[in-house]
């Protein structure tokens, strides 16, 4: 999947930058899957009256988590076993609001708002999840749209990525900026000394 953006930390000019999001391996966490379950619940709430939305988005939910539980794609008939991709041969049906924010505020009661996240809300919800997934408060507290960034860095450099490739994706223009985002607390993950056979 291709994202265009209009304007980024990288990009002040606004120039605009096309980042890749490729399949991934596990429909959980799959981007371009996770951009059409994103879709289908942005899809049933604007295109049901008010009264229905609240429905009408349970109605996606509910299909999805089944569908992911059960090894179905996405409201297909599937067999028991593995969660199938959902992101192969997507067709969107055509927005209500061709304007309207992708990633659009969403309020604490579920209600999906007209106008685009922010980064605080970001923010928030990363610590929402962290402390859901039993992180300490003070990692909470520590935690940020910016972690994400940072995260990215050191996973790609110990994954074997070089900086090149890592700079493509964050757009970067100097790899000594990456060192500072490579925030690598294990002394011995990617250090050179391991390689001697000692």
């Amino acid at each position: 999947m291709l994202v265009r953006l209009r304007t980024s930390k990288t990009d002040q000019e606004a120039h605009g930058t096309v980042k890749a999001l490729p399949y991934g391996r596990d429909p959980v966490t799959c981007p371009p899957c996770s951009y059409v379950r994103w879709r289908q619940v942005l899809h049933a709430w604007d295109a049901t009256d008010p009264e229905g939305r609240r429905r009408a988005v349970m109605t996606v939910l509910r299909r999805q988590t089944a569908a992911l539980s059960s090894g179905g794609d996405d409201g297909e008939e599937g067999g028991a076993g593995e969660p199938q991709h959902c992101c192969r041969g997507a067709r969107f049906a055509e927005p209500a609001d061709p304007t309207r924010a992708v990633f659009p505020s969403v309020h604490a009661t579920g209600a999906i708002g007209g106008t685009a996240m922010t980064g605080h809300a970001i923010n928030e919800m990363i610590r929402r999840r962290a402390a859901a997934a039993g992180f300490t408060a003070a990692q909470v507290a520590r935690l940020g749209g910016h972690s994400l960034r940072a995260g990215f860095v050191t996973e790609a450099f110990r994954a074997g990525a070089d900086a090149h490739a890592i700079m493509r994706q964050t757009g970067h223009r100097s790899p000594v900026l990456l060192e500072v985002y490579a925030r690598e607390h294990a002394p011995l993950v990617g250090n050179a000394v391991t390689r001697l056979g000692l």
